[in-house]
């Protein structure tokens, strides 16, 4: 499935992958491969999410989240386990999209990558926590990295110099 089409219309989508991580959809141009991380602190949860895009279009999505159990409201490793290793099963196969977690004494370490150049949109929004706009699937749509950055900065993200 292709998304780079120059008629792309725009759409938002929200990831949250349990905890948290926005993204757009919208247009792009052919350009060199960019890294950009935003990071945030919300909950008991620090956040990075980095996007690879060519041009505007983000090709890749990577988010880290690092949950610490009291801060979260979550009593221990064993709640922490029962509350998220359903979610991860829930999206073990979809393709392009990977989920991991690994789970310490206090806290627990969340990474989930999204290959926007492999993964099926359809397949993406049965994913728990990822939430897009109806129009989500319509042909020549992607995740446009400037529409991102300006919501991610809107819900308090700080983008990594």
């Amino acid at each position: 499935m292709s998304f780079a089409r120059p008629s792309a219309k725009k759409i938002t989508a929200l990831a949250a992958l349990p905890f948290a991580a926005a993204l757009t959809l919208s247009a792009c141009s052919g350009e060199e491969e960019t890294e950009t991380s935003f990071t945030t602190s919300q909950n008991g949860v620090e956040m990075t999410l980095t996007y690879t895009a060519v041009g505007d279009e983000v090709v890749k999505q990577t988010t880290s989240n690092v949950i610490e159990y009291e801060a979260a409201g979550i009593g221990s490793k064993e709640e922490a386990q029962e509350l998220l290793d359903p979610l991860v099963e829930e999206g073990a196969d979809v393709e392009g999209y990977e989920q991991n977690i690994e789970y310490g004494d206090s806290s627990a370490t969340e990474e989930v990558s999204i290959d926007y150049k492999v993964a099926d949109m359809n397949e993406l929004s049965e994913v728990p926590g990822f939430e897009a706009t109806a129009n989500m699937n319509d042909e020549g749509a992607f995740i446009s990295l400037e529409e991102s950055r300006e919501m991610l900065e809107n819900q308090g993200f700080t983008e990594v110099e």
